[in-house]
């Protein structure tokens, strides 16, 4: 539950996000009677990818710990999570933002076309596809998966966020046009507590400060460990 409390301001204003990117996305599905689907397929593909995201980082930590190296992959992560909040901040474009946004434009051509193919399964496939399209959001909250590597915990919390970003795609945009402009502060600022709490993970396994831990009087097995 630690993870999900330190990525529930991202899932609460990523909805933000997801009506600008995907909005009109929304419009293409509005009349579709299988758009139901969509949001089936949209939480398929994001539940997997956290639990993949958990795994990987699992075989990473097990890997490096041997060598006493899973902190400083922890420390490597949070700084490159705290990048990614800062260039957040100051709405600049992330690193081959561009290079990625070409690479897959052929993707969004074949993701339209399956959308003109009538029927429940094209548009499942559209909703686990969309998973491709570029977003530094999802790169930051399936990071935050690998570094828990647990594999449960990414399957939850990658089921969260599907679910909790789904009320942007529903309901109008206009409803969303007063928080826009402040979408960046927002989800730099909890970007920048999810890389710092990574930071403090790593420096805490190298033994250099205390883990931080909400229960400490509450049995070993139901810890829960901010850092």
């Amino acid at each position: 539950m630690t993870l999900f409390f330190t990525l529930l301001p991202i899932y609460i204003f990523g909805n933000v996000h997801c009506a600008g990117m995907c909005g009109p996305l929304m419009m293409l599905l509005a009349k579709n009677r299988y758009r139901w689907a969509y949001f089936a397929g949209r939480t398929v593909s994001y539940s997997l990818a956290g639990l993949l995201s958990a795994e990987v980082g699992m075989f990473f930590f097990q890997t490096l710990s041997r060598y006493h190296l899973s902190a400083l992959l922890s420390i490597l992560f949070g700084a490159a999570i705290l990048s990614l909040a800062f260039l957040t901040l100051f709405r600049m474009p992330y690193p081959g933002a561009k290079w990625l946004a070409k690479k897959t434009a052929r993707l969004s051509t074949l993701l339209a076309k399956l959308l003109s193919i009538y029927g429940p399964y094209p548009v499942f496939l559209f909703g686990v596809c969309t998973l491709l399209l570029p977003c530094g959001q999802t790169l930051v909250v399936f990071s935050a998966c690998a570094l828990e590597a647990k594999p449960l915990v990414g399957l939850v919390n990658g089921f969260l966020f599907a679910l909790l970003t789904s009320p942007s795609l529903i309901v109008s945009m206009s409803a969303f046009k007063r928080v826009r402009n402040s979408y960046h502060l927002w989800i730099g600022c909890a970007t920048i507590l999810v890389g710092l709490l990574a930071i403090f993970r790593g420096v805490a396994d190298l033994n250099l400060i205390s883990h931080l831990i909400l229960n400490p009087h509450a049995s070993t097995e139901f810890h829960i460990v901010l850092y």
